[in-house]
């Protein structure tokens, strides 16, 4: 889902005009946007906007009266309760179905555990006499914590009238903060590196990004190499953060999250790369999962046979780059480090996993169903044994079956390899063609797509004579289906 998706969603619970207070949940990995998009929602609606801060009840309670007697024009407000400060707030943006925004809601939680009852109590039937309208949203980063305020038996089940997982911007939309919509080879470099997470692009940068591919090295030496930037520290801040990582084995979490992002894609493969079993590690790379952390791909072919990836590309090249070259990072002169050896790091762990997953974020929601030949009703990765060698494939589309649930019977309707570095010829066809022969009859008549920077002039000529092929490069990457 794309940023303006989130947009037109919050708006649309803001201006649902429904007679009764209602509550959204809003959440998502840090530093995306959700309070920049929050609060200005609110500043334009009138309405109220307070960020919690690591403390006590009653510091909470404190600085809300302030804030909120600002909001008032009246002085500090002495609240005596959450009861009492819910039952405030709630009553003052009833006044003009104002929204009425709490941030960080985790913290407010770990303070006082039974907030999220007394949220249910001042919303609920008994209070439905009062002055209502009001549109009281919820915000917060933990995201396994805020999805359970409204699972199970939980106080919150069934109120929230709009529940928005916030996720960090497409490539399409990160181009245009990044500014390198007019130099897409940078635009998938920069991509590669902080992905579409707002703040790595502002804040955490001091607004400085790579003005051409000429200064890339220049900025990511001294922007996330270093030891002295923000962003070489990032990674390491988010898990800490994370309640529900912190309470658990931290050099598990990070030993899961190193092993995923250097080719251990399955449980299996992670339980070697380990030396642990797979039911030892199931929970940990459950909650990385619940968190926002790892992605679980789903074989558009075969039950039961997930694949992993980090959820976003700084991820990657965290764990990939930095993570494992740290030492050299602190001992020896960043610039001639990164050129000489860890530029090609970067191109095999990085680029080439962020360049993949764009392919299958394109196929999912921009091509063409004409591009694609049918309903891509299940994208992912997959594999196939040609020749008795398993190998993998990039991109998988395939359509339900009508009269069976099970994957092998769907039709596959596309398959794809993407690669970022290099210049792509027949050779890449004609291995598609042979991996299509071997997935049989439900993919006779599937697509062949080729994801890359470049093309020979061959391939493109022979793509243009045959209807069964389709060269994506990156300016259809971007802006075409």
């Amino acid at each position: 889902m794309a940023y303006t998706d989130h947009l037109a969603d919050a708006t649309r619970f803001l201006d649902s005009g429904i007679p009764r207070h209602s509550l959204a949940l809003v959440y998502g990995r840090r530093r995306i946007g959700k309070s920049t998009l929050l609060s200005r929602l609110a500043r334009e609606r009138r309405g109220f906007y307070w960020e919690a801060t690591r403390a006590d009840t009653a510091v909470h309670l404190a600085r809300l009266g302030t804030a909120l007697g600002e909001q008032l024009g009246t002085g500090p407000l002495q609240l005596a309760s959450w009861e009492d400060a819910l039952t405030r707030l709630l009553r003052w943006g009833a006044e003009g179905n104002r929204p009425v925004v709490l941030d960080e809601f985790g913290y407010l939680l770990d303070a006082e555990p039974a907030l999220d009852s007394i949220v249910a109590t001042v919303l609920g039937p008994a209070r439905r006499s009062e002055p209502a309208g009001t549109r009281l949203v919820l915000c917060g980063s933990a995201m396994a914590l805020m999805r359970h305020l409204t699972g199970g038996h939980a106080p919150l089940r069934g109120r929230a009238g709009l529940e928005l997982l916030m996720h960090p911007m497409d490539d399409r939309e990160a181009a245009v903060l990044h500014r390198t919509t007019d130099d897409l080879p940078l635009a998938a470099r920069l991509y590669a590196v902080i992905g579409g997470v707002a703040g790595y692009a502002t804040d955490m940068v001091d607004d400085d990004l790579p003005s051409s591919a000429r200064d890339f090295a220049r900025w990511v030496t001294t922007r996330v190499l270093s030891p002295a930037a923000t962003l070489h520290h990032e990674a390491s801040t988010l898990l800490a953060e994370d309640p529900t990582l912190a309470a658990a084995s931290q050099p598990l979490h990070h030993s899961l999250l190193a092993v995923i992002a250097n080719g251990a894609v399955t449980a299996g493969t992670m339980a070697n790369a380990l030396r642990r079993q797979v039911a030892a590690l199931d929970p940990a790379l459950k909650r990385l999962v619940a968190a926002g952390f790892v992605v679980r791909h789903e074989d558009p072919l075969r039950g039961r046979r997930p694949l992993y990836a980090l959820a976003d590309p700084f991820l990657q090249f965290h764990y990939a780059v930095l993570e494992p070259h740290g030492m050299l990072l602190r001992e020896r002169p960043l610039r001639d480090t990164w050129e000489q050896r860890l530029a090609p790091v970067f191109d095999a762990r990085v680029r080439g996993p962020v360049f993949e997953e764009q392919a299958r974020a394109w196929v999912r929601r921009h091509a063409a169903i004409a591009t694609i030949g049918g309903p891509a009703e299940f994208v992912g990765p997959s594999s196939v044994k040609v020749d008795g060698v398993e190998h993998q494939l990039d991109v998988v589309a395939a359509a339900a079956a009508p009269h069976s649930t099970e994957p092998m019977h769907r039709t596959v309707v596309a398959i794809g390899e993407a690669k970022c570095g290099e210049l792509v010829g027949e050779t890449r066809l004609r291995h598609l063609e042979r991996a299509r022969a071997a997935l049989g009859a439900n993919a006779a008549g599937a697509r062949l797509l080729l994801f890359a920077p470049r093309f020979t002039p061959a391939l493109r000529a022979l793509a243009e004579r045959r209807g069964d092929v389709e060269l994506v490069d990156l300016p259809r990457l971007y802006t075409g289906d």
